[in-house]
C-alpha cells in the first residue's frame, strides 16, 4: 500500500514536469501554458519555483494538515480539568465555572470535549417525560425539603441520612442515624431549627411514617391523630407540606442530592467509626454548602446564594 501510494505521487510529479517543459523548454508563456493545461496561473508558478529550486522531487503532492495547533487546549488545562473531574465529578459546565474563577476562560462545550478526549464522560439513557409546575422559593427557609435514605451497612445494619435542603439557596443540613424512627426525625428537625442560618418557615417531605400517617396506618383506618412531627412542626410555627403519593419528583432537590452523595461521597468514603464517618460528613457537607458550584442557582455555591438573599 505504502509502495501504491509512493508510485501515485511520483506519478504526479512527472506530470506536472511534462506540463512546465513545455513552458521551460517548448517556449510556452505560463498564461499560454493556463489555457492548455487547465491550471491557474499562481498554481503553474508556485510548481515553476518548486522545481527549478528542488528537481521532480519537488513536485510531489504534500499533506496540506496543519503543522501547529494554536487553537488546542494547554495540556496543563487539560490536567487540571482532569483533576477536577477526577475529584468532584463535575459536569462540563461546573468545571467551566470552576476554571473561571481560577482565571481559566473555556466554555462548557470546549471542556466537555476534552473529557470525551480522555475517556471520562458518563452515559445515561434519558427519557423523555412532560413539563411540570414547580413553585419557585425566593425566601431562604420558606420551604426545606427533607428525606432520608438508606446508605450503607455498617456491622450489619443499616445507616440512615437525613438529609434537609433549602429550595432557594440549596443550603444543605444532613445527619447519619442508626434507628429509622419518629424520634430520629423529630431530633433531626429540631437540630436542623438550631444550626440554619434562616429561621425555617415550612418543610416538606414524602408521606413515610417517620413524617406522617396520614395515608396508611391505625391511625387512618380509625381516626386520625396528628403526627409527632407535624405536631412539632405546628407547635414551632413552621407548615408542614406533604407530597403527592407515588410523586417523588416533587421532593426532587432533596432526591437529587442524596445521587450526588451517593457518587461523591459515599462511592469513596473510608472509616472505621461511626465518629469518623461523621466528621468525614460534615467536612464533605461544608464543602458542599461553600465550594461546591450548582448549575441550578446560576453557579453559585449555597453560601454565595445566601448572602445574596440576604442582601
Amino acid at each position: 500500500m505504502k509502495d501504491m501510494t509512493h508510485n501515485t505521487h511520483m506519478l504526479i510529479a512527472s506530470e506536472r514536469e511534462r506540463w512546465l517543459k513545455l513552458h521551460l523548454e517548448g517556449g510556452l508563456t505560463i498564461r499560454e501554458l493556463g489555457t492548455r493545461s487547465g491550471f491557474s496561473r499562481d498554481t503553474l508558478h508556485r510548481w515553476k519555483r518548486a522545481y527549478l529550486a528542488g528537481g521532480v522531487l519537488a513536485l510531489k503532492e504534500r499533506s496540506r494538515a496543519h503543522r501547529s495547533h494554536p487553537g488546542t487546549t494547554r495540556c496543563e488545562v487539560v490536567a487540571r480539568i482532569r483533576d477536577i473531574r477526577e475529584k468532584t465529578l463535575f459536569c462540563a459546565e461546573k468545571i467551566a465555572i470552576r476554571l473561571a474563577k481560577e482565571g481559566i476562560v473555556m466554555s462548557a462545550r470546549g471542556i466537555h470535549k476534552v473529557l470525551s478526549r480522555e475517556g471520562m464522560v458518563r452515559t445515561r439513557r434519558r427519557f423523555p417525560h412532560k413539563d411540570t409546575w414547580r413553585p419557585r422559593t425566593t425566601t431562604p427557609g420558606e420551604v426545606v425539603e427533607i428525606d432520608v435514605a438508606f446508605m450503607r451497612r455498617y456491622k450489619g445494619k443499616w445507616l440512615y441520612q437525613f438529609t434537609a435542603i433549602d429550595t432557594c439557596t440549596r443550603w444543605r443540613f444532613v445527619r447519619i442515624y442508626e434507628l429509622h424512627q419518629v424520634g430520629t426525625a423529630l431530633a433531626f428537625l429540631a437540630e436542623l431549627r438550631e444550626r440554619a442560618p434562616f429561621t425555617v418557615c415550612g418543610v416538606k417531605t414524602d408521606n413515610g411514617s417517620v413524617f406522617t400517617n396520614r395515608y396508611g396506618g391505625r391511625y387512618a383506618r380509625v381516626s386520625f391523630r396528628m403526627h409527632a412531627f407535624t405536631k412539632f412542626c405546628a407547635d414551632h410555627g413552621i407548615e408542614h407540606y406533604l407530597i403527592d403519593p407515588g410523586k417523588p419528583a416533587q421532593n426532587g432537590r432533596v432526591e437529587r442530592s442524596h445521587r450526588t452523595d451517593r457518587e461523591e461521597f459515599w462511592s469513596r468514603v473510608e472509616f472505621s467509626s461511626l465518629e469518623e464517618l461523621r466528621k468525614k460528613q460534615s467536612t464533605y457537607v461544608d464543602w458542599y454548602n461553600t465550594e461546591r458550584e450548582h448549575l441550578g442557582i446560576g453557579g453559585k455555591t449555597p453560601i454565595e446564594m445566601l448572602k445574596k438573599c440576604q442582601t
